[in-house]
């Protein structure tokens, strides 16, 4: 299948809705993806944030990245002029592992991830739908280890009728290089793993092998 140009899709809507700065919820899984991407965003749009992340594991993790954002933010807000509020949803760690177990076994970038992406990207939808948003959408894309294809995909999959999923590719024009950057700058923790069980469990075996 043919990749689309998810980034020009993004700028074709930019345009669209120039000078209205409608209501956008974000989801986001830290405060590093999300750096770049809200100072890119917050001129066009009023951004509401949405934390639901229950593939993060251990919930020791969870609640440093979940910190880490809300530190960011409060100070993101300061020097951006910005009224940002985060919303958490409930952490439903078993559960979430429950829909993932059936998988386990895939590679990362694998099938599991396109669950993980949508389960995720579905707490989001249904938040913006039920509370009005004009328009969802999901930091994820920003990273060069996630599949913009996929995550445009499951976004454009919902429907439309009451909120609007915004298309992006949020690593295009430098955007992880500049998130990058942008952490550094912020003095942002950085994980060195995606989140989930099956991450974390990779990245130890990868760390015991180095200190062999």
């Amino acid at each position: 299948m043919e990749k689309r140009n998810f980034d020009l899709l993004f700028k074709k809507e930019l345009e669209k809705i120039k000078d209205t700065r409608p209501s956008l919820l974000l989801h986001v899984c830290c405060g590093p993806c999300s750096s770049n991407v809200l100072k890119e965003l917050c001129e066009q749009f009023e951004i509401t944030i949405l934390y639901a992340n229950s593939n993060i594991y251990p919930e020791k993790e969870y609640q440093r990245r979940f910190q880490e954002l809300i530190d960011f933010i409060t100070q993101f807000n300061q020097d951006y002029s910005q009224n940002i509020v985060v919303i958490e949803e409930l952490y439903r760690p078993l559960e979430f592992l429950n829909h993932l177990n059936p998988l386990k076994e895939e590679k990362e970038g694998g099938k599991r991830c396109y669950l993980c992406y949508s389960l995720r990207m579905e707490s989001a939808y249904r938040y913006a739908s039920s509370h009005h948003f004009d328009y969802w959408t999901t930091v994820l894309s920003v990273s060069p280890h996630k599949n913009s294809q996929w995550i445009n995909q499951i976004g454009e999959s919902k429907p439309q009728d009451k909120t609007h999923f915004l298309y992006a590719d949020f690593k295009k024009n430098n955007g992880y290089k500049k998130s990058v950057d942008m952490a550094s700058q912020y003095g942002l923790y950085r994980q060195n793993y995606c989140g989930c069980l099956f991450s974390y469990t990779d990245m130890l075996g990868r760390t015991s092998k180095t200190k062999e």
